[in-house]
């Protein structure tokens, strides 16, 4: 009979397009004994669950999880945010940050809500209905219908396609899969060539407008990879940088 352990390695293992020999081999462990996990018919160790958790490259959460299912303890912590041992994490955000002003830099969640910001984010997020809570799918939705995005069509085709790529690597997740669908369903996506936009570029910008000025930039993305906990894991760290010289002027005044 297939225990829960079991379910959750067969449901993994089919979103990584695994065959059980596939994951066999990346487990270093036999076809068989995978095949008597994944039924039932065998318990793993604690050492068997960590090796297939991270050959099936398991959310740290599922991970913790699979543990459980498993009879045993989790590994990864699950701290909150006022815990002396995340100090050090919080300081090296606010450090990569305030070291990026004027440039606007940000610290978003997993769902893309901005946790932290500098003071070269926070004039822009000024610019949003509530700039004390703001969620970045939900200023590209609200860009929709405003003329503060030149090019939103290009900003919104990659913020899809970063979306479709993070729920992929979860596994699927209610909370981003809503807010891919409810930029999917914008009738200005829908109403999108993609044959119009112009994918082959070095670098594709976000163009703002702010009355006659014209700001346009580009962002570099970075998590924290050896940060164990499960929610502090998965910030991410985005700095925007100029594209031109207008841009630098601006935020340099």
């Amino acid at each position: 009979m297939r225990t829960e352990f079991g379910n959750i390695v067969k449901e993994w293992r089919k979103v990584r397009r695994f065959s059980q020999l596939d994951l066999s081999l990346e487990a270093n462990m036999s076809a068989r004994h995978l095949s008597f996990l994944e039924s039932g018919r065998s318990n793993p160790s604690r050492e068997m669950v960590l090796r297939l958790s991270e050959a099936l490259q398991l959310p740290r959460p599922l991970a913790n999880q699979a543990l459980h299912a498993a009879g045993f303890a989790p590994v990864y912590p699950s701290l909150p945010d006022d815990a002396p041992e995340l100090a050090p994490v919080h300081q090296a955000m606010a450090t990569m940050l305030d070291r990026h002003d004027p440039y606007p830099g940000i610290v978003v969640d997993r769902y893309w809500n901005v946790v932290r910001a500098n003071q070269g984010a926070g004039l822009l997020l000024s610019l949003t209905d509530n700039p004390e809570n703001v969620n970045m799918m939900d200023v590209l939705i609200d860009g929709a219908e405003r003329n503060l995005i030149e090019n939103w069509e290009e900003v919104a085709v990659l913020s899809l396609a970063r979306l479709r790529t993070e729920i992929l690597e979860l596994g699927g997740d209610e909370k981003l899969s809503a807010l891919m669908q409810r930029v999917a369903e914008l009738e200005r996506v829908k109403n999108i060539d993609i044959g119009s936009i112009n994918l082959n570029q070095a670098v594709i910008p976000t163009i703002l407008k702010l009355g006659e000025t014209r700001l346009s930039l580009f962002s570099t993305i970075s998590q924290f990879g050896s940060v164990q906990d499960t929610r502090a894991g998965e910030m991410r760290v985005e700095l925007m940088f100029p594209i031109d010289e207008d841009t630098v002027q601006f935020f340099e005044r």
